[in-house]
């Protein structure tokens, strides 16, 4: 349960007027399951496609009963909890994009609880195509395609019918255009011929069966409609310096749900400041050398949806002794100009995924996961908006908001060391404030590096929260949250 009382144990429709979902339901057409029909899998009702469940499974109604993580990967060495079929519905049908759950590690022999924390698991329905293809809009307009029989919902009161037509009138496009009939063949899947990483469960890593010879789900979607005019107007339908609403929040989960969420948004940075336009997110134009993430792609095709994604170091590209650009945090991973938007590459690696491996499957200090210590990816801690579910997990613990700073989240005791995530000190140390004179002695440049060449404080030492010091020569001093720190605030540059 959240602050606000939401608390989502169950995917199954409740009594009374909170209907979820249709999703473990028999389809009358076929006679078989929706998922089944879709996905060609039959769990039970509250169980995911791969065996994970929700905690109300065992129970009619919103009972809540601990479930265990159900895969381990030894390659990482980490539990996962992969699709657990969650709703953006919580019990008492109200929307909540971003659920918790409780995540609690348990002694092996004896059952004893250790450790828990409340994390987000994020999911939105917002996600859709009625903009456009309901009827009458740009992608369902019979004036324009008197050859497409177009539906409307029978009752336009329903949002639920519009969103059901307007899928109606996207399968209804395919089939005029590449003879198909898979509007006769509801409920669809379109990565059942348009290959998903995103949905490949069984892990091929590929196109199989019926997708072979298809583009993929991402190149289809983005390329197409990346290249669609407004034919009233010959303006591109998205923008290529469009805003957000006017462009990837037209269809992904965003005028309401925000999926951008993070200290990254809230700084500004857009989709395209991570990923380009339309055409290069749906591959229309090949990577160049060094462009792909594996190596596998380099130069010669387009990059692999899910794949060949933005990488850290691209804006992130080094410290204050070493970085790419005018400043030490860039805010475009990709070089303008470049229609492929390939992530640049940076030559000190302080803030680098692992080789070949996206942040999401990467680890760093102590072999934690970077997810770990900064959030999911499109919502890097902190979530500017006070009382985010986003920020609980960092709040429980250190206590404060944002990237997991706070060495005592960790450790209990620990000597003076340069050897924290990405060549860090230890923070809010007082034995630190007190000894760091020698430290510089030995090596300037590892404190320049954050510090700034002039040691008046760079964006890489902020602090991330409130401090209060002891100084020799000035007695105590306050730092409110986010003071670059400086020799100059305690004492004269060495």
């Amino acid at each position: 349960m959240d602050a606000a009382g939401s608390i989502n144990t169950t995917s199954q429709n409740l009594p009374g007027s909170v209907q979820k979902t249709n999703f473990w339901d028999i389809n009358p057409a076929s006679g078989n399951t929706y998922v089944f029909d879709l996905f060609g899998g039959n769990p039970p009702a509250d169980v995911g496609l791969l065996g994970q469940s929700m905690p109300g499974v065992n129970a009619p109604y919103a009972a809540n009963e601990d479930q265990p993580f159900e895969h381990y990967d030894a390659d990482f060495a980490w539990f996962s909890a992969d699709g657990v079929p969650i709703l953006p519905v919580d019990d008492a049908g109200q929307t909540n994009s971003y659920p918790l759950m409780q995540v609690t590690a348990s002694d092996k022999t004896s059952g004893q609880a250790l450790a828990s924390l409340d994390i987000v698991l994020p999911v939105a329905s917002e996600a859709d195509c009625q903009n456009c293809h309901a009827l009458g809009e740009i992608g369902a307009d019979s004036n324009r395609r008197p050859d497409v029989d177009f539906i409307f919902p029978d009752d336009i009161n329903d949002p639920n019918d519009v969103l059901q037509a307007a899928k109606a009138n996207i399968l209804r496009l395919h089939d005029n255009k590449h003879g198909t009939d898979i509007d006769n063949q509801r409920p669809v899947l379109c990565a059942g011929c348009h290959y998903s990483a995103a949905l490949d469960l069984a892990g091929n890593g590929g196109p199989v069966g019926k997708q072979v010879g298809h583009a993929m789900m991402s190149q289809v979607m983005h390329g197409h409609h990346g290249e669609l005019r407004d034919p009233a107007t010959d303006e591109l339908i998205f923008p290529e310096n469009g805003t957000l609403e006017e462009t990837c929040y037209q269809c992904h989960p965003g005028k309401v749900t925000k999926c951008l969420r993070g200290a990254m948004g809230g700084a500004g940075i857009t989709c395209q400041n991570c990923h380009g336009g339309m055409l290069a997110v749906g591959g229309v134009h090949n990577l160049p050398a060094g462009g792909s993430l594996d190596g596998a792609n380099d130069g010669t095709t387009p990059r692999q949806p899910w794949i060949d994604e933005p990488r850290c170091e691209s804006c992130h590209t080094g410290d204050s002794n070493d970085h790419l650009g005018g400043t030490i945090r860039l805010s475009q991973t990709w070089e303008s100009g470049d229609p492929s938007a390939t992530p640049r590459r940076a030559d000190n690696k302080r803030f680098a995924e692992n080789p070949a491996k996206l942040y999401r499957n990467s680890l760093g200090h102590g072999g934690v996961a970077c997810e770990g210590c900064h959030g999911s990816t499109h919502a890097i801690w902190p979530n500017a908006v006070p009382g985010s579910n986003d920020n609980v997990a960092a709040v429980q613990l250190q206590g404060h908001a944002g990237t997991i700073s706070e060495c005592s989240s960790c450790h209990t005791t620990l000597g003076l060391t340069l050897d924290g995530p990405h060549g860090m000190h230890n923070v809010n140390n007082p034995a630190w404030t007190e000894g760091h004179e020698s430290f510089y002695a030995q090596n300037p440049g590892s404190c320049r590096a954050c510090h700034g060449q002039n040691l008046e404080g760079t964006a890489l030492s902020r602090t991330a929260a409130a401090r209060d010091l002891q100084t020799d020569d000035n007695g105590p001093i306050h730092l409110a949250k986010g003071t670059e720190v400086s020799c100059t605030l305690c004492h004269k540059k060495p």
